[in-house]
């Protein structure tokens, strides 16, 4: 479930005020669980987690529609398609990477290797070498300024000649020239290794969701839940 409410222009937004809107639509036989249980914060890590594969996963398709779309008429649409490529390196990043302090879990690439052994009809060393060319996108390229492969920014001199007065002008100009984009090969092993990731993030969740239940217990269960049933007679 993902809840996408717009904040008034003047409303500070902080996760309190968000998790208050978020409440405002859940079902009202709904419980938010206390955060003093051991097992949720990294259950909700998970599911953040969830989140953003699924954001990645939905980017690409959109990434392929228009990459469709454009082999039947001439108009590209640069500014969406380097959007998208840059959205979609971000947001899969994430879920690799974390602040020192204060962060969420994070994923490890080997994970892949662990989940889908040797026998698999997926070959794991393949997608780890393709999530660390991600990777490397995000680090050298998208996130950061380093010098890499995938962009070329560049002065050059245009020349201009006066024929009547016979001066020779010159203007500094610049080009810059960047990838912004998927070839279809790329975009499908995208797509395979990023539900492999959500696969196995599902797998953790599960075992979580089973952990937590039995932290709360279930005369907690029942001293929530019997109240809400019989207020709303359920």
């Amino acid at each position: 479930m993902n809840i996408n409410k717009k904040l008034d222009e003047k409303e500070e937004v902080n996760q309190s005020k968000i998790e208050t809107l978020a409440h405002e639509e859940l079902e009202s036989n709904s419980w938010i669980i206390d955060k003093e249980y051991k097992y949720l914060k990294n259950l909700n890590f998970y599911i953040s987690i969830i989140s953003d594969l699924e954001y990645v996963i939905n980017c690409i398709s959109e990434l392929q529609i228009i990459r469709e779309k454009e082999k039947h008429q001439k108009e590209e649409r640069i500014l969406i398609k380097r959007s998208l490529f840059i959205s979609v390196i971000t947001t899969y990043g994430r879920c690799f990477t974390c602040t020192k302090k204060n962060g969420r879990i994070w994923l490890n690439k080997n994970l892949i290797t662990e989940y889908f052994p040797k026998n698999s009809d997926i070959n794991s060393k393949d997608l780890i070498k393709f999530h660390e060319y991600i990777m490397n996108l995000r680090h050298k390229y998208i996130a950061h300024a380093d010098e890499n492969n995938f962009e070329s920014t560049r002065a050059y001199i245009e020349f201009e000649f006066d024929y009547k007065s016979f001066i020779l002008n010159s203007k500094i100009k610049n080009f810059t020239a960047g990838m912004y984009n998927f070839d279809e090969t790329q975009m499908s092993n995208f797509k395979i290794i990023s539900n492999c990731f959500l696969a196995i993030v599902e797998i953790k969740k599960s075992e979580l969701v089973e952990k937590l239940k039995n932290e709360i217990g279930n005369e907690k269960l029942k001293q929530i839940g019997i109240p809400i049933a019989k207020r709303l007679n359920i």
